[in-house]
Formats: C-alpha cells, sequence, structure tokens
C-alpha cells in the first residue's frame, strides 16, 4: 500500500511554539502506518510573511519554518496558489489524505467530506476528531 498523504495546516504548525509539542514525534506515534506530510505552497508562504513580523506570531512562524527546515526529508510542498483551506479540502479528497488542523471552519468542512482530522485534544496531546 502506498504511503498515505497527510496535510498540515498553518495553525497546525503553531502548536510548537504555542503549547511546547513535538508534532513531529506526536504524529509519527499516531499514525502507525506509512506516511508522508503534505503542505502548500501557500501555507509556507504565509509563515514566512508571518516570520518577518514581530510578536507572538511572528515568533510561532519562525519555530513553525525551523519544524519544517527540520522535517523537510519528510514533507512534500505542494505548488499551488488557491486559498489554503480550499487546497486542503481538494487534495484530502483527492488523495483520501488525513488533515492536521486546529480550525473549526476547516474541520466542518473536512467534516462533510468524511476526512479524518486530527487537532489538538488538550493542551498537550494531539489526537483524531
Amino acid at each position: 500500500m502506498p504511503p498515505r498523504a497527510v496535510i498540515i495546516d498553518t495553525n497546525f504548525l503553531f502548536l510548537p511554539y504555542q503549547f511546547k509539542i513535538n508534532i513531529m514525534k506526536d504524529l509519527d506515534y499516531l499514525l502507525d502506518f506509512s506516511h508522508y506530510y503534505a503542505i502548500s505552497s501557500q501555507t509556507i508562504a504565509e509563515l514566512e510573511t508571518l516570520g518577518a513580523t514581530s510578536g507572538k506570531a511572528g515568533a510561532a512562524a519562525r519555530v513553525a519554518l525551523k519544524v519544517l527546515q527540520a522535517n523537510r526529508h519528510r514533507i512534500r510542498v505542494i505548488e499551488d496558489d488557491r486559498h489554503v483551506d480550499d487546497w486542503i479540502v481538494e487534495h484530502a479528497r483527492e488523495k483520501r489524505a488525513i488533515v492536521c488542523t486546529n480550525d473549526r471552519k476547516l474541520r466542518t468542512r473536512l467534516k462533510a467530506d468524511n476526512i479524518k482530522i486530527i487537532t489538538m485534544k488538550s493542551k498537550s496531546r494531539l489526537g483524531y476528531v
């Protein structure tokens, strides 16, 4: 069976900064099957723009970029110019992907399509919704 796509949303990448969670380690523990991580090029652009600012959002974005850099061999950046949420829904449908997000509106859209979602379950762990 080919590896399954696991899409990571921008806000999910803020968890290491906000809650000191090692999301990659926790995801690997949760996902006991062959998988790879997918992220939109728009997410990278969003993080780079935010990372250039000061304050908590800028710091969170810089930490997120470091996480992506440290795991670059496991992450596929998909070039796309659609809005990130639209890309996530379409890509998840096409690839039968699991989506990692904390965005309530996006989760509602994904649930309508029966797409599996991983989110923050408590302030210290991740889990399926």
